[in-house]
């Protein structure tokens, strides 16, 4: 495996405030009743993360990247997760905590379309995003939401706590053991510029996020990818990233990147068109 490695499948969540935020799912996006974690590195209780989805397909024997739900019908995850736009045999997993056993909360949704963004690079990682559009609406619960999405003009500063959840490895080469619960860990944003240096001057463009922790330790790692990293700021989980790729996983100077949400909220938005996702702008001012 080469050192720079997609992390189809990973998350990570943000701080945030329920202010100055687009229509649409505002009402109801970033809200997670029953999440009470306040550390990371553990795994995470039924309903905590309830934007969080699992990605299945047969022929890549299940779960094989992570999304988040954006608002009743579309999900948002990782372009370089699928190598076409072929929906056939992909189910999402909405409300699911562990990978095995019985999730009385869960249910499924085939696919009706898979969008990825016109400008994705899967040499660069650049524009590493997709949308995901479900057979059918589903009904909000505890246990199912939409995540609010960073805004246009949101500023993530080095040093900014944020969350990354998934079913990926626990390290790299190691499956996450049974029965695969969904796993949770509190990182760092790491600026642009150090990211830029540590991983490799000219990498990281101004559409990526890194987030870590420089002894290493946490990180999103391969079967991560599509999840997201998201900041609470008041009341309201935000998402900021989409995990996208590392250079191994949890090592040492060598955070994790992901795709920065908030560079796209008008091609989002050009998509999904109805019933838009809630935008929110971070840090509120005001």
């Amino acid at each position: 495996m080469s050192a720079c490695m997609l992390k189809s499948g990973c998350v990570v969540l943000a701080l945030l405030i329920f202010v100055k935020v687009s229509l649409g799912q505002i009402s109801t996006c970033g809200q997670a009743p029953l999440n009470y974690r306040i550390v990371g590195g553990q795994s995470a209780s039924a309903g905590a993360w309830p934007w969080q989805v699992s990605l299945h397909h047969p022929v890549k024997s299940g779960h094989f990247c992570g999304g988040s739900l954006v608002n009743k019908e579309w999900v948002m995850t990782a372009a370089h997760c699928f190598l076409s736009t072929d929906t056939s045999g992909l189910v999402v997993y909405l409300g699911k905590q562990a990978q095995e056993g019985v999730n009385y909360n869960q249910l499924t949704r085939d696919v009706t379309k898979i969008i990825k963004h016109p400008q994705y690079n899967n040499i660069t990682n650049n524009n590493d995003i997709a949308l995901i559009l479900l057979s059918s609406s589903v009904t909000f619960t505890n246990y199912i939401r939409p995540v609010c999405l960073a805004g246009k003009g949101s500023s993530f500063p080095s040093g900014t706590q944020c969350w990354i959840t998934g079913w990926g490895d626990i390290a790299l080469g190691v499956w996450l053991p049974s029965p695969g619960v969904l796993q949770e860990a509190q990182v760092t944003v790491i600026g642009r510029t150090q990211c830029d240096t540590l991983l490799g001057p000219g990498i990281i463009t101004n559409k990526m996020i890194c987030a870590g922790l420089l002894q290493g330790g946490k990180d999103t790692c391969q079967g991560d990818s599509g999840g997201p990293m998201v900041i609470k700021q008041g009341r309201v989980w935000i998402q900021a990233g989409i995990t996208s790729w590392g250079m191994g996983c949890a090592d040492r100077n060598s955070p994790g990147v992901y795709t920065l949400v908030s560079q796209y909220q008008a091609w989002i938005s050009s998509i999904i068109k109805k019933d838009l996702p809630g935008f929110v702008k971070f840090p509120s001012v005001g």
